[in-house]
């Protein structure tokens, strides 16, 4: 609970910071364990990308196309994988699992989406898939085997998903 809480203070905060107003991609890429993998692709000005992990066997991607795109993505455990894809400008997604065999994927394509997906548990699976602007989506699982899927398509749309057992 205390990395749930953890990750929600992070989204809250990166959602109110100001963008540096360098011209340069930042990437920080963070590993403990064994066999973890992790990627950050980014294409235009002003991304920044936070990829952490510690555990065993898990791989994280970040990939930015656009510009003022953030992702900042935590996970703990084995096994678990999260995605990030972003194209546009000025998108927040934020991915936190802790636990074994989760799978999280954040896919923005447009301007001033915000994502945010946490799990704590094992075996489940979520996606946040918003294309258009300022669109919202949060979603929490705590337990075990638990899907969710939101796709989002348009502009100001708000989606919230919370499950637990």
């Amino acid at each position: 609970m205390k990395r749930f809480l953890t990750a929600a203070s992070a989204f809250v905060m990166l959602a109110s910071l100001a963008v540096d107003a360098s011209a340069q991609n930042r990437s920080l890429i963070r590993q403990r364990g064994t066999d973890n993998g992790a990627a950050a692709v980014q294409t235009g000005n002003r991304n920044e990308a936070d990829l952490r992990q510690d555990g065993r066997s898990n791989y994280v991607r970040g990939w930015q196309r656009g510009n003022r795109n953030v992702v900042v993505a935590n996970q703990d455990g084995v096994r678990n994988t999260g995605f990030t894809d972003q194209e546009g400008r000025d998108n927040l997604a934020v991915l936190g699992q802790d636990g074994r065999r989760l799978n999280g994927g954040i896919y923005q394509n447009g301007s001033g989406n915000v994502a945010g997906i946490a799990q704590i548990g094992n075996g489940s699976n979520a996606t946040a898939d918003q294309t258009g602007r300022d669109n919202t989506t949060a979603v929490i699982q705590v337990g075990n085997n638990h899907d969710a899927d939101v796709v989002q398509r348009g502009n100001g749309n708000i989606s919230v998903v919370v499950q637990g057992n």
